[in-house]
C-alpha cells in the first residue's frame, strides 16, 4: 500500500503583478552649477514619489575633467520634475574614508572641525573639514588650526551664495584657503573640506526641507 498522501488540486494561482513594469523611468540632471550632465535614469510609479531622492556619484563619474579625483562622492536631491526629466540640488559631498586613512601615520595629528554655517543667501549647511599635520602638534596648537579653519569657512559661507559656496567646496578653492592660513601656525599633509550636508536651501523653510529621502546609488 502507498504511504504517499494526497495532493490536493489548486484552486487557481495568484497573478504575480511585476512592479517593475509599472514604473517609468526619468532622467536625472545634475544641478548645473555643479556640473551640467546627465546622472543617469532613476525609476518611479509616479513623479511625486520623486522628490527628495538622493542621487549620488563620484566626482569622477559626472564630469569630464580627468583631473578630478574619484575618491570625492558628490550627492544630488531631486527637487522637481518636468516631464521625464528631474531637476536636482546640490545635498553635500563627500571624500573616500580610504582617502583619509590613507594620509593617517602614527605622530602625526587630526584635526577636525565640524560646524554649521549659513550662506549669503539664507541656506544652511553642515562642514566637516581635517587637517593631519606631518608630526604630532600640542592641543593647544590644535586649537588655534581649529579655530582658524572654522573662522575661514564660517567667513566664506557668509560671503557667497549657496551656489558659489557649493561650488567652491567641489573645485577645491576654499581648502587652498584653508591650507595657505593652517601653513602659517603650522606644516601640514592634508587640509579639506571632508565632507558638507544641506540643511536647509535658499529660499527653503526647515519644515519644507525635512523630507524622507531615497538614498540610490547610481
Amino acid at each position: 500500500m502507498s504511504s504517499r498522501r494526497p495532493t490536493r488540486k489548486s484552486k487557481g494561482k495568484t497573478k504575480v503583478v511585476d512592479k517593475w513594469k509599472e514604473k517609468s523611468w526619468y532622467d536625472v540632471a545634475a544641478a548645473s552649477y555643479i556640473v551640467e550632465k546627465s546622472l543617469g535614469e532613476t525609476p518611479a510609479s509616479e513623479p511625486e514619489k520623486l522628490y527628495g531622492r538622493v542621487i549620488e556619484m563620484a566626482r569622477l563619474g559626472v564630469a569630464d575633467d580627468i583631473f578630478y579625483d574619484i575618491n570625492l562622492k558628490i550627492r544630488f536631491r531631486i527637487t522637481n520634475v518636468e516631464g521625464n526629466v528631474c531637476r536636482t540640488e546640490f545635498d553635500g559631498h563627500e571624500i573616500a574614508k580610504e582617502q583619509i586613512r590613507s594620509q593617517i601615520r602614527r605622530n602625526r595629528s587630526k584635526i577636525e572641525a565640524i560646524q554649521n554655517v549659513v550662506t549669503k543667501d539664507r541656506a544652511r549647511l553642515r562642514v566637516s573639514s581635517i587637517v593631519i599635520t606631518p608630526i604630532r602638534c600640542g592641543t593647544s596648537t590644535q586649537k588655534v588650526v581649529r579655530k582658524a579653519i572654522e573662522d575661514l569657512v564660517k567667513t566664506t559661507a557668509r560671503a557667497q551664495t549657496f551656489e558659489e559656496f557649493a561650488q567652491n567646496m567641489i573645485n577645491g578653492s576654499i581648502a587652498k584657503e584653508m591650507k595657505k592660513i593652517v601653513n602659517k601656525i603650522y606644516p601640514v599633509v592634508m587640509v579639506d573640506v571632508r565632507k558638507s550636508k544641506v540643511i536647509v536651501l535658499p529660499g527653503v523653510s526647515t519644515s519644507a526641507q525635512q523630507v524622507a529621502a531615497t538614498e540610490v546609488t547610481a
